[in-house]
């Protein structure tokens, strides 16, 4: 065997033979892996591409069924009503304002304002004392209204502030009282109003000329 392999043939015949299992080796330690890999991901992505065809077609043909329960209807009622209702603007205002121990000076309303769905009623409200009562006060109106572990609160209507201006008081109050002006907004239900339908222009019939030829009496 030794002299097999000393002679030229036998070395020749080594080389080759260590190549194939070079050959033999990479291909089971390197390439088929990757091959088993490919496959794999060749069949993830088709199965990736059936399930955002079925999701495509699910968006597309929307099937989910919304249950309203009355309490739910009950507390979006509370929360934005079908009108604007000053005296109860004015019972709320004076309520809280007295809940936190403010004199509520004085409320004027300004022009309402017509959103998508809902009518704005902007509202000039004057109170007075300390500035943790009118802070308190403030996140009072705020809060009315909230969204509770995805589920709507409504204590009262819907309301938000969107300016606050503090002053001196008025009188002989002094520090730490003081005056605040708030810029108010009280919310209420309003139907969209639907556009207009354009009327087709009207057009001109131009079968009939009304052109005479050259010396014809018209």
């Amino acid at each position: 065997m030794s002299a097999l392999l000393r002679s030229p043939k036998g070395k020749i015949g080594a080389i080759v033979a260590g190549g194939l299992l070079v050959v033999v080796a990479t291909w089971f330690l390197l390439i088929s892996p990757q091959r088993s890999k490919a496959v794999e991901l060749g069949a993830q992505l088709d199965t990736s591409r059936v399930e955002l065809s079925q999701r495509r077609l699910a968006l597309a043909r929307p099937s989910a069924s919304v249950t309203v329960k009355p309490g739910d209807l009950y507390r979006l009622t509370k929360a934005l009503p079908n009108d604007t209702d000053m005296p109860g603007i004015l019972l709320d205002v004076n309520r809280i304002a007295g809940n936190n121990d403010l004199e509520f000076r004085s409320i004027a309303p300004s022009p309402q304002v017509l959103g998508t769905g809902y009518l704005q009623q902007p509202l000039a409200v004057v109170v007075q004392g300390r500035f943790g009562n009118i802070s308190r006060f403030l996140g009072d109106l705020r809060t009315l209204v909230s969204v509770r572990q995805s589920r709507l609160d409504a204590r009262g209507r819907l309301y938000s502030v969107s300016q606050v201006d503090m002053s001196a008081p008025d009188g002989a109050e002094k520090f730490p009282i003081v005056q605040a002006k708030v810029t108010l907004n009280a919310y209420a239900f309003s139907a969209p109003v639907p556009a207009p339908a354009t009327r087709p222009s009207p057009t001109t019939d131009t079968s009939s000329s009304g052109t005479v030829a050259a010396g014809a009496t018209p």
